[in-house]
């Protein structure tokens, strides 16, 4: 306890150093606005007033700089920059920002007589591609030592040989030439994109994208900025092989989805991959991320990559960095949109005519009243009054129209990147407006983040990562479940306006409450983020190479839930009013100790990584449920007015420690090697199995480095390949703080008096032997770039196997329990992924680039704990759990057609004497064992539930400044159940599908005749499709203004674009949306139109 006091101690400390610093710089930045008289004065009054309105601070040599000499430098509210350049704009001094100094001195003139005959002073300026002055740039006359750097405006001053040769260099550019033909030249730098896409985040450190021996993938800031979405793991949907982003439903926080790395691996265990920002654990929400704060994200999908991360990464890991600030002139950027989402591809219910058509014929048929001249029709007696009285007025409701609406979303940023000297910054500011397209449905999000590094000398830096959020998850959403199910003749609104609790008669609430009531509930859901990384770092000054890093992060959150349902509420009304409340709050914090050795010893390179780290999570929740209440005038405020109320309170707190050593070694760029070693300690597991070693090896051989390589004449077409191969093993600890612990559960009963007493009885068994999941991989793969970077593509290869599942086992009731949780069970996977770019043509002014990329995985179920007389693994038929099947399967009766009338003689009655089931009308299934009866040992497994192959593809065009860009999305070998064709809903209490039903005119094999009951699926079967689909998941068309029309609105760069998302899907599934499996009720799929733009000063 003192230990976790002293490091939260500590960790305050550097919180609030960290604001200090923000507040510090937040405050220079407002007031390096300036405004001056228009009147002549002397440059001392002038100078005096920029020290007033800055706080920076003028320095000078008195005897060089005349104080009195007279300027005239009229300007207001501007950029300091832009007030000095008007001050001095008429004089012989130039000027230069260092920190909070303003530093004077006369301009070097050379006189004419100091000149040569035979030289030049040649004056020019640096740019970038944007048109921003590059500072810092040098300029040299080839040939010879002399050379001069550029100002803070991105200006030179040079004396030359008349046509010298100029080179410019700057760190992070290519160098570019000129020849010194004029007196007044300007050069404009590219950013040498090579040198950036060579450096790769691999977790504790960076790596030349050359010296990299795993599998590792990179998505850029681009990529992300030309998706605009507000969730960031949709702009990662179909981008990386081996990365599988499904969209499983739509909400207003930018569609729920499901992130996996090669395949899920685990049974029963999690199978989400680790996701680490700015070097700590990120859990919550991809929402609460502001994809715009985003410089780029790396996937580690093999074992040697992500082993480094031991007893967590055998899901794979994803690493998000955030973007930093850049030395230079402080650039301003804005970026905004408004989206409109438009729900499709609404399923084919039954409309009311229909439905009151359809029940009618159903009652009929299932009708054993006969009819009298009283009751002509006694089957009618079914239908409700409000049903009844909506047919006769030729009205219905179509429930999903109601309860859905045209979702708004809007997006704001504004962000500030810059830095001078050893300071550097990046401010951004983020506020979300999202309304769902479930009425009722919306998400805020307001987010705040600032990084910053600071070299305090050589040898000593800070740096910080922090973001603060808060989010509005407030609703009072229509219920989507309950409009697929509400029947068209039900009424969605009284005749006030007011909305009904029940939408009809039905005795059970299952059917009759209203989809729109949960309207007239009152919600509150707020949200409270703070994450923060800080990290100090020492470069020992006396040992080369030698670096000592202390990371520590800080995640605090804290939520506020409340709901209550009133008098005008379906529950709300039946208890006067009912209130729950629900408070948590979570604490995370990790402190590193990292140690770094580089060193290059001629043609060997060494890396040395060791890691020390501790890490602990603690969550503590209360809730309250009242009921009974007077009124609903204090609706969240009146807890203590119930007449009844009961609470719970859950306390967990789970620590980690772990150590880690790295080395990595290269030979002459040839020959690579990566050894890795992580020992892990969770203290959820058993007493005896706390600690793991998760150990990798991996080599690399750059084989376009070799000389018998170089040259051969194919060296001018590939211009790099590398092999890799790796092994790695990596944990899945996928179990709750307390699970190896046993557990009582309490059973009330009454004394002999009559009073009540609490007894406990065992509800789990403790499990001290309880261990991680294990997984041990082997990934080969191959990189090959061709025409010097023209086409680049990669491909990788790889078998896993994991052990020691984490499932339950079952064991003798006469313990108090049933089962308890084993490390028992494995299965094994392989895979293969493909990626190629190609940059098809590259002119002045048209650029085509296409990426494509294929993944195919399968993981297959080799043991589940159960085995037969000669200890053979067998199946697990009730979990559905098969020995070499994948691990979700459907296993069921397989539909082969609709029973059609074969006798004649007997029209109504079972056609196949052995089946009585052969009912004409009734589901027909596959008689597997071919004995002419279906029962259970006439199941089967109908297709797996994950894709065998899944693709996605791009394409982006650049016409001068007008440029387009769509991606493509596909995948291949999923079957799935259509939920939409139950025959659960042949009741009639509910709406259903508008089917093709047979008859005895219309003998289809389609779908069954129609019934008021289930009958007609005697097995209950599913019926299942293939889920192939090819989407066109996103189209985006922009047009960013020439710079020659921004050089007078103080603008680099403007920018509009429009972007569609789900613009087409080409599929067989009948059902919503192919990728909408978890549930074919869910909120439908929506096209969404986008309309934003991007501004940078």
């Amino acid at each position: 306890m003192k230990k976790t006091r002293s490091l939260l101690t500590s960790h305050r400390k550097v919180t609030f150093f960290m604001l200090f610093c923000l507040f510090a710089f937040t405050s220079t930045l407002k007031a390096q606005r300036v405004s001056l008289p228009s009147t002549v004065r002397t440059l001392k009054q002038s100078m005096n007033d920029i020290e007033k309105q800055t706080g920076f601070k003028f320095f000078y040599n008195n005897k060089q700089i005349d104080e009195k000499q007279m300027v005239k430098a009229g300007c207001k509210d501007e950029s300091l920059t832009r007030a000095l350049a008007k001050v001095f704009a008429n004089t012989d001094i130039s000027f230069n920002l260092s920190g909070k100094t303003i530093v004077l001195k006369k301009k070097n003139v050379q006189p004419a007589r100091q000149t040569p005959k035979d030289r030049q002073k040649v004056t020019g300026t640096i740019l970038d591609e944007d048109g921003n002055p590059v500072i810092g740039a040098t300029i040299r006359e080839k040939g010879t030592g002399k050379g001069t750097i550029s100002d803070i405006n991105g200006q030179f001053e040079l004396a030359t040989n008349p046509g010298a040769n100029l080179e410019v260099t700057y760190v992070g550019y290519v160098s570019s030439q000129a020849v010194a033909n004029g007196r007044n030249i300007t050069i404009k730098l590219r950013q040498d994109t090579k040198l950036m896409d060579d450096i790769v985040v691999v977790g504790y450190g960076v790596q030349k994208k050359s010296d990299l021996t795993g599998a590792v993938a990179s998505v850029t800031a681009e990529t992300i900025e030309n998706r605009p979405t507000s969730n960031l793991i949709q702009s990662l949907e179909g981008v990386i092989p081996g990365l599988s982003v499904s969209v499983t439903g739509n909400n207003a926080e930018g569609s729920s989805s499901l992130t996996r790395i090669r395949g899920s691996k685990s049974i029963g265990a999690d199978n989400k991959p680790l996701i680490i920002l700015d070097g700590i654990p990120f859990d919550g929400p991809w929402s609460e991320l502001n994809p715009n704060d985003i410089k780029s994200i790396e996937v580690l999908k093999d074992a040697s990559s992500s082993a480094i991360y031991g007893s967590r990464g055998a899901n794979g890991v994803i690493l998000v960095t955030s973007k930093r600030g850049e030395k230079g002139r402080l650039s301003v950027n804005y970026s905004g949109f408004i989206a409109f989402d438009k729900p499709y591809n609404f399923p084919d219910l039954m409309n009311g005519e229909e439905f009151f058509k359809y029940k009618e014929e159903a009652l009929r048929a299932a009708n054993s009243t006969p009819p009298t001249e009283d009751n002509p029709k006694p089957w009618m007696g079914a239908f409700t009054q409000t049903e009844m009285e909506m047919h006769e007025a030729g009205r219905e409701t179509n429930w999903l129209r109601e309860v859905t609406r045209t979702g708004i979303r809007k997006q704001h940023n504004l962000s500030l990147r810059g830095g001078a000297n050893k300071t550097r910054f990046f401010i951004s500011l983020n506020y979300t407006d999202n309304q769902g397209t479930a009425r009722g449905n919306n998400f805020n999000r307001y987010n705040i983040r600032f990084n910053l590094d600071q070299e305090f000398t050589s040898w000593l830096s800070f740096s910080t990562s922090t973001q603060l959020g808060r989010y509005d998850r407030t609703t009072s959403m229509a219920d989507i479940w309950r409009a697929f199910r509400m029947v068209p003749l039900a009424r969605a609104y009284n005749d006030d306006g007011t909305i009904p609790n029940a939408g009809w008669e039905d005795s059970s609430e299952a059917f009759a409450i209203n989809p729109l009531n949960a309207m007239n509930q009152r919600h509150s859901d707020l949200r409270w983020k703070v994450i923060s990384n800080n990290v100090l770092e020492i470069k020992v000054p006396f040992v080369k190479g030698l670096s000592y890093k202390l990371n520590t992060g800080y995640t605090y959150s804290n939520s506020s839930w409340k709901q209550y349902q009133g008098r005008d509420s379906y529950y709300g009304a039946r208890a006067n009013g009912i209130l729950n409340t629900d408070d948590w709050h979570a604490e995370d914090w990790i402190i590193e100790n990292i140690v770094s050795y580089i060193r290059d010893l001629g043609k060997h390179h060494l890396f040395v990584t060791g890691l020390y780290s501790a890490q602990s999570h603690v969550y503590e929740q209360n809730s309250m449920v009242g009921k009974g209440f007077p009124n609903d005038v204090m609706y969240f405020y009146q807890m203590n007015k119930a007449a009844t109320a009961s609470g719970n309170s859950n306390y967990n707190k789970s620590n980690h420690l772990s150590q880690m050593g790295r080395i990595n070694y290269s030979y002459d760029n040839r020959y690579l090697l990566t050894l890795t070693a992580r020992r892990d300690g969770y203290s959820g597991f058993g007493s005896d199995t706390k600690f793991g070693v998760f150990p990798s090896m991996a080599a690399g051989w750059n084989i376009s480095n070799e000389s018998f390589f170089k040259s051969h004449p194919i060296h001018h077409v590939i211009s790099n390949m590398k092999y890799r191969l790796s092994w790695g093993k990596n944990g899945n600890e996928a179990i709750g703080a307390y699970s190896t612990l046993p557990n009582l559960a309490t059973y009330n009963y009454l004394n002999d008096d009559h009073t009540a007493a609490y007894g406990f009885y065992p509800r789990k068994l403790a499990s001290p032997n309880l261990s991680w999941e294990t997984t041990s991989s082997i990934n080969t793969g191959l990189d090959v770039t061709l025409w010097n970077g023209r086409i680049q593509t990669s491909l990788d290869l790889y078998w896993s196997k994991t052990k020691d599942l984490l499932l339950s086992r079952s064991i003798p009731t006469i313990n108090g329990t049933g089962s308890v949780m084993d490390n028992i069970g494995s299965t094994k996977g392989n895979g293969i992924e493909w990626q190629i770019i190609s940059n098809n043509i590259t002119t002045k002014n048209f650029n085509w680039k296409t990426t494509f990329n294929i993944t195919h995985n399968q993981v297959e179920i080799v043991d589940v704990g159960l085995y037969d007389e000669f200890g053979n693994p067998t199946d697990d038929v009730a979990s559905r759990w098969f020995i070499g099947k994948p691990i979700n399967v459907n296993y069921d009766y397989k539909k082969i057609g609709i029973w059609q009338i074969e006798d004649k003689n007997n029209p109504e009655g079972a056609q196949d004497v052995r089946n009585p089931f052969s009912i004409p009308g009734y589901i027909k299934y596959e008689d597997v064992n071919k004995d002419g009866v279906i029962n259970t040992e006439d199941r089967q497994i109908i297709g797996r539930t994950q894709p065998t192959v899944k693709m996605g593809m791009s394409n982006s065009f650049k016409y001068k400044d007008f440029y387009l860009s769509f991606f493509l999305s596909a995948q291949i070998g999923e079957t799935r159940d259509n939920a939409l064709y139950t025959c659960a809903t042949n009741n009639y209490r509910q709406n259903r599908l508008m089917v093709n039903f047979w008859t005895p005119e219309n003998p289809t094999n389609d779908y069954p005749k129609n019934t008021a009951d289930t009958s007609v699926n005697p097995m209950n079967g599913g019926f299942y499709e293939k889920t192939d689909f090819l989407r066109m998941t996103d189209l985006t068309f922009g047009y960013r203004l020439p710079k020659s029309l921004l050089r007078n609105v103080f603008l680099s760069r403007a920018e509009a674009y429009v972007n569609i998302r789900n613009l087409f899907t080409l599929t067989s599934w009948t059902g919503m949306d192919p990728e909408f499996i978890g549930s074919q009720y869910a909120t439908p799929p929506v096209r969404t139109f986008t309309f934003g733009i991007k501004l940078d000063i």
